[in-house]
């Protein structure tokens, strides 16, 4: 299964797409590869403690400085913790952006890798260059703040299937969900009420808990005794169980 993690106009894709693949990882004996192709620069270097030699590893992978397959091209640059496996975009956005113009393509791979894979698409724009991984993906996982604004435009977005003009190339709904973040900031909708209004394509509710975050940037799995509690845990596992048992029944 692969699945996109991006937003329209909201925040925490990143910090999404890292718990998911955490949660996947934790409950996959396959693991779940991490991959970080945001075309604006990536922010896992900045928020957690990698080493350096893995940090823009998809620069590394999509410009090769030796002939590799592109399974053993994955695996020389990824970090891993435990069953997570983590490649990270450079922090640089020139070139990050041209990560997408690669020498060695590597989004064709994305579905030769073992286990699940949870790819970091950034701010989602038809021009942008992480458009066509949308093509490739299982599934697409809107990040959005519940706050109105936000709430609407993302929803919109959506059912015009990531259009914004009639030339541009369309991105089917069926396969997008919208996932909020309950940041304090603005007049939220209730979540009772996006839940009505999305129906299906509702992805998850996720709790505020910046305390978790910082937690998990810092290495702690998603089995670690402090996350036990955590509501944002809790939620990110049943968001990975709805998305394999929805999966499962599309084969």
């Amino acid at each position: 299964m692969i699945v996109a993690v991006g937003c329209w106009r909201g925040i925490g894709a990143t910090t999404a797409a890292l718990l998911l693949a955490g949660s996947l990882a934790a409950h996959d004996e396959h693991g779940c590869w991490l991959i970080e192709a945001d075309p604006a620069g990536g922010n896992l270097a900045g928020r957690m403690q990698l080493p350096a030699s893995t940090v823009g590893g998809l620069e590394r992978l999509a410009f090769p400085s030796e002939r590799l397959q592109p399974l053993s091209a994955y695996d020389a640059v990824a970090h891993d913790i435990g069953r997570l496996r983590i490649v990270t975009a450079p922090v640089e956005p020139f070139r990050a952006h041209a990560c997408h113009q690669p020498r060695l393509p590597w989004v064709p791979a994305l579905r030769d890798l073992p286990g699940h894979v949870v790819v970091d698409v950034g701010r989602v724009r038809t021009s942008t260059p992480s458009w066509p991984i949308l093509a490739v993906v299982d599934s697409v996982l809107m990040v959005s703040s519940p706050e109105v604004s936000a709430a609407v435009s993302s929803n919109e977005w959506m059912r015009a299937g990531g259009r914004v003009s009639p030339d541009d190339e369309s991105l089917d709904p069926a396969k997008v969900r919208i996932v909020f973040v309950d940041a304090p900031g603005g007049v939220p909708f209730a979540r009772t009420t996006l839940q009505i209004d999305l129906d299906d394509q509702f992805g998850a509710w996720l709790p505020w808990e910046p305390s978790v975050v910082d937690l998990v940037h810092r290495g702690a799995r998603p089995d670690d005794r402090r996350l036990r509690r955590s509501a944002l845990i809790a939620a990110i596992d049943e968001l990975a169980l709805h998305l394999k048992v929805e999966q499962g029944a599309m084969a």
